[in-house]
């Protein structure tokens, strides 16, 4: 029998305080799963990553209460958001018209009924984010030993950092593969029993003219959930029960819709699976929501840049909450880009207002 490969963490004094109690706990790093190895590990809106437990000057994302309001600092409080106009005023309702960013509140707008969550949206294994102060006066008086320290300590926290974000998109990216696979299977098998042109009528038969791959989207979460309960789309599976809120969006079909969305990202937002699939994300934007940080996200997409970006967005009710939001694309063999996935991470008020005053100060400068 083959040895058993090295762990990736040789020496437990390479480890985070968090990670080195599994260590004592457990006997050995080899033993440790992500969650062990990442748990205290959270990511500054630029990318960077820091221990949170050694990390004293920081501001965590995560709220201490689960708020189904958003608010915006004025003067020295904060105040709620207004409510945006909800579900029927974004066009989901209307299959065969493109989703609209979410209105105000008005004479004539449908109420929509309030649509708590169902469980907290924003859990401990779920992608945290941290903001730093930008100097510290213990800068100027630590030694050169313990800057020396700081450095690999950097250091350290960026492999691991790119270790995690390998391990999320390559192995989302693999996922995705298997189901345009899979798709392509049921294409075969359907022009094989059918002929050519019943084919063809089956596969167009979504309504609107839409193109061919938007017909096999599935219309609701049951039937989604019956392709993705195969077990070739495990890591899928257990993103959509356990693990991160996000969507994937196809840009080679019209508006680059939504054509996968996880469980999670169900709770946060509040909408059903069918009332998303095959529309584009612009419902999660509203009234409030700052036109520059949908620029930065509209660029990104067209050039194919991941990005974090903290805005104001909208629950299917109108209620809002603020999204550190980060994009990043999936691409082919020969670097195309083939999808999109997108990551909601639910943030509290203060972190929220920290990290947007730091991009106003950025948008200013340029």
């Amino acid at each position: 029998m083959a040895d058993p490969p090295p762990p990736m963490f040789s020496a437990p004094g390479d480890l985070s305080h968090g990670a080195q109690a599994a260590v004592a706990q457990r006997g050995n790093p080899s033993t440790l799963n992500l969650d062990d190895i990442f748990g205290d590990v959270m990511f500054t809106p630029d990318g960077d990553t820091v221990f949170l437990s050694e990390e004293q000057e920081a501001l965590a994302s995560g709220e201490k209460s689960v708020t189904t309001m958003a608010s915006k600092p004025q003067g020295d409080k904060f105040v709620p958001v207004n409510r945006g106009g909800g579900l029927y005023t974004t066009q989901l309702t209307q299959r065969e018209k493109p989703s609209l960013t979410m209105g105000s509140v008005g004479d004539g707008v449908q109420p929509t009924s309030s649509v708590p969550f169902s469980k907290s949206p924003q859990a401990n294994h779920h992608v945290q984010y941290v903001t730093k102060k930008k100097s510290r006066s213990g800068d100027r008086k630590m030694s050169e030993q313990q800057k020396v320290e700081r450095r690999e300590r950097n250091r350290e926290h960026a492999k691991r950092s790119r270790i995690r974000k390998k391990f999320l998109l390559e192995s989302l990216q693999q996922s995705v593969a298997l189901l345009k696979e899979e798709n392509e299977k049921l294409r075969d098998s359907i022009r094989e029993h059918l002929g050519n042109d019943k084919a063809d009528q089956l596969l167009n038969n979504s309504g609107g003219g839409e193109a061919p791959d938007a017909a096999l989207i599935a219309s609701s979460q049951g039937a989604a959930n019956k392709v993705l309960d195969d077990p070739d789309f495990s890591f899928i599976k257990a993103l959509q029960t356990a693990q991160q809120n996000f969507v994937v969006t196809d840009p080679s079909l019209p508006d680059n819709p939504i054509v996968y969305a996880s469980q999670g990202f169900l709770n946060l937002t509040g909408y059903s699976l069918d009332q998303i699939l095959g529309r584009n994300c612009r419902f999660l934007q509203g009234p409030e929501t700052d036109p520059k940080a949908v620029e930065r996200i509209r660029s990104a997409i067209e050039q194919g840049n991941d990005l974090s970006v903290c805005l104001l967005n909208y629950r299917v009710d109108g209620t809002t909450f603020w999204n550190q939001f980060f994009i990043a694309a999936l691409r082919d063999a020969s670097g195309n880009i083939t999808n999109f996935v997108g990551v909601q991470c639910k943030v509290s008020d203060q972190y929220a207002a920290s990290v947007t005053k730091q991009q106003d100060e950025e948008d200013a400068a340029e």
